[in-house]
């Protein structure tokens, strides 16, 4: 079925920015997290320090069995248990020492030092992996075989337990593992042509690039031709070593990605017939029928405002048909596949955001809606589907249903449409699902809860706790939580926003701000997890006496498709202008010190933070980029076109965000923060804009970390926070 949706963007800039200015800056306090001034104090150099975070029993999941008992599995002190939920009984698997003992008798050479990673449990199977080899633990002849010896030089390996294959990558070609051999798929020579990775630099929700039929018979694959696509340098200063990989930058060339099909029995491979262009087209999805006769595959065309569902017969390639096409004067924004419906293979729900808000819809595999399964006419989202019952009556998604600064777990009756909470406790879940979908293992966090993991039944009732995390900065100082409620620029839309005050916060006194900012798609800086979703850097910052401040300005996730598509076409605009809402709030406050505002952040934020500084110089004294987009013509074609369309149709657009077109407003202390093999935003831009300064004489300060790419992590992590705090502390 076909719908349309219409939006209009009021991209005049004056209107915006005046509508920001001249709105009230009154806003309404939502809730509070006291304040507790006793205790440690955070020290910069040990805000990484795991113990100041919650962790997780290692790899639980759940044991897929026939019978369907709900067992969970995990590692404790290197030896694998398992738990009965039914009879709260736990045993013992598996230990390291007799682990490596099994692998010793089967041939293996070298000692496990650790104990391998998890892929599976079966009723009887442990299957195992680590770098060399696959394992099988079989619990009822308490033995370990070698499944499989890995390529050492492969990657993206995929291990199809039905048929005992796995699938791997090396360099850019694709193999198949089968009975101790190795078997070559491709043979592709141009490094410009990729096998079995995924395409479309992970965009669309694709997290792999290879997909076993359900009987492991046969394996699809996404074939990327990016031979056209412009390189770029990505230069490793350790080695000096020069690496180049391909970027296709909004407005140019694409690469072109198809889909092939190899039997595993035959040992042979179809390609897929294109549906449209290919290199116009993006493929986002990739789903086998129940049966395997069939694939259905998720067609985007460049535009990204028509996309089709199309069935494949996999025996000959062909296209079998369209199954229904959905269409957006916007965009439209597919993140997930098809989920066909237990007992019913004909019938499968669709995920869409047609008419406002991302809701379930039910449909035949001849294109048929047969009935919106969650009311779209209602105001929230569901972030996440988390599967069927296996009689297919319910559906179990995660949602919004809530409240926007939470996430839950609901049910939803197929037939019926009646949607119920499962979890009980407002916060942030997230679980997973045991095959018979009774219970669920549950990772939950609230503001004054770093994290609980439980499992519950599909009624919400607790039934274990698992590990329970409490407050695990509980000896340390708190400051005090306050999360608003304020009107955006457009003088209707409601924004979160959240502040942090010093642990012996005096309203008499003035205080300094610091604005930490990303109002871009896809992220949500404040909900009601931990501390608000506070990480332990900004909760440091507020310690040392600053006000921390954020707003999720329109653009940012989870409040609908109307909030996030503010910023189409006029990246920037909408997003700066309920950010000034904020500090007209926070102007308001007797105990802000206007003048000493500055505004930090990373990626997209890293861009408004500089965004914000170029459009308003005098309201920020200091402000911190990290990894930000100066041009928008310089990011990648998937993510920038879908919000900015082409630097041809849109030049106007693209002139207003390009961050060089402003140089000339850069005063008071900026630095620009980069990882020196970012292959996500190309260090091109913040040199390119550091260069610009130069030229005109304008002082900033540039810092680089050599060897990380788009984020900051691991050890150096502290570093970075130190080098931020340092420069706060010295020049705000």
């Amino acid at each position: 079925m076909k719908t349309k949706r219409l939006f209009v963007c009021i991209c005049t800039t004056g209107i915006l920015f005046g509508a920001a200015l001249a709105q009230s800056p009154k806003a309404s306090l939502l809730e509070t997290l006291p304040a507790v001034t006793q205790g440690k104090k955070l020290e910069l150099g040990h805000l990484m320090d795991r113990n100041l975070y919650p962790g997780a029993p290692s790899q639980l999941q759940w044991m897929e069995r026939k019978d369907g008992m709900p067992i969970y599995v995990f590692l404790r002190n290197d030896t694998a248990f398992y738990h009965v939920v039914e009879t709260n009984t736990e045993k013992p698997m598996i230990t390291l020492d007799k682990l490596n003992e099994d692998v010793k008798k089967a041939g293996g050479k070298h000692k496990l030092e650790h104990f391998p990673l998890i892929r599976r449990v079966t009723d009887n199977c442990l299957y195992l992996r680590n770098r060399d080899h696959v394992f099988v633990f079989y619990s009822d002849k308490t033995e370990t075989e070698i499944y499989c010896s890995l390529d050492k030089k492969g990657t993206n390996f995929d291990l199809s337990t039905a048929s005992g294959l796995t699938a791997f990558t090396r360099d850019n070609n694709l193999f198949v593992l089968r009975d101790g051999m190795r078997y070559s798929i491709t043979k592709d020579l141009d490094t410009g042509i990729v096998n079995g990775q995924s395409v479309h630099r992970d965009e669309f929700g694709i997290t792999k690039g290879t997909f076993w039929s359900n009987d492991g018979t046969r394996l699809a694959y996404y074939r990327m031709d990016e031979s056209m696509v412009t390189k770029y340098p990505i230069h490793h200063y350790d080695s000096m070593w020069v690496e180049t990989i391909r970027y296709p930058h909004a407005g140019e060339k694409m690469h072109k990605v198809s889909v092939n099909v190899f039997n595993t029995e035959t040992f042979k491979t179809i390609e897929l017939e294109p549906f449209a262009d290919p290199s116009h087209t993006y493929i986002t999805s990739v789903v086998w029928s129940p049966d395997d006769r069939d694939l259905y595959l998720g067609i985007l065309d460049r535009n990204q405002k028509d996309f089709s569902l199309v069935r494949y017969d996999v025996q000959t390639g062909k296209v079998k048909g369209v199954v229904f096409t959905e269409h957006s004067d916007v965009y439209v924004e597919p993140e997930s596949g098809i989920v066909f419906r237990p007992g019913h293979p004909d019938q499968f729900v669709w995920l869409s955001e047609r008419n406002g808000f991302n809701h379930a819809y039910l449909y035949n595999t001849s294109g048929k809606l047969l009935k919106k399964v969650t009311p779209d006419n209602e105001a929230w989202m569901i972030s996440s589907l988390v599967g069927f019952s296996p009689d297919g009556k319910t559906l179990y998604f995660m949602g919004t249903k809530d409240g926007a600064l939470q996430q839950n777990l609901y049910a939803v009756e197929v037939e019926k449409g009646k949607v119920r909470r499962v979890t009980k406790e407002d916060g942030m879940h997230s679980v997973k699902m045991d095959g018979t979908g009774s219970y669920f293992i549950d990772y939950y966090s609230a503001p004054a809860l770093s994290r609980r993991i439980q499992v519950i039944d599909n009624k919400g009732n607790v039934v274990k706790v698992i590990a329970d995390y409490g407050d695990m900065l509980a000896d340390y100082v708190r400051p005090e939580f306050r999360l608003y409620t304020l009107t955006a620029a457009d003088g209707r839309t409601p924004l979160y926003g959240r502040m942090i005050l010093p642990p012996d916060f005096d309203s008499t006194r003035k205080y300094p701000v610091i604005v930490y900012v990303y109002g871009g798609p896809h992220a949500q800086l404040i909900n009601k997890g931990y501390n608000y979703a506070c990480g332990t850097f900004l909760r440091f910052l507020a310690q040392q006496g600053y006000v921390v401040w954020t707003v999720d300005s329109r653009g940012s996730a989870n409040r609908g498709f109307a909030f996030e598509t503010a910023i189409h076409r006029n990246i920037g605009v909408a997003e700066a202008a309920d950010q000034m809402q904020g500090i007209a709030f926070l102007k308001s406050l007797p105990f802000v010190d206007s003048s000493r505002i500055g505004v930090d952040g990373w990626s997209y934020g890293g861009f408004m933070a500089l965004n914000l500084k170029t459009r308003f110089p005098d309201v920020f004294k200091v402000t911190t980029s990290g990894g930000p987009v100066i041009n928008w013509a310089w990011y990648e074609v998937m993510y920038g076109e879908r919000y900015m369309g082409t630097p041809q149709d849109n030049p106007e657009g693209y002139r207003a965000a390009n961050l060089l077109e402003r140089v000339d407003s850069v005063r008071g202390k900026v630095m620009l923060i980069q990882g020196g093999l970012d292959p996500t935003v190309l260090p091109k831009n913040s040199t390119t804009f550091v260069k610009r300064c130069i030229d005109r004489k304008i002082p900033v300060d540039f810092f680089v970390y050599p060897d990380h790419e788009h984020n900051v992590r691991g050890a150096e992590r502290d570093h970075l926070f130190e080098k931020l705090y340092e420069y706060y502390k010295q020049n705000l």
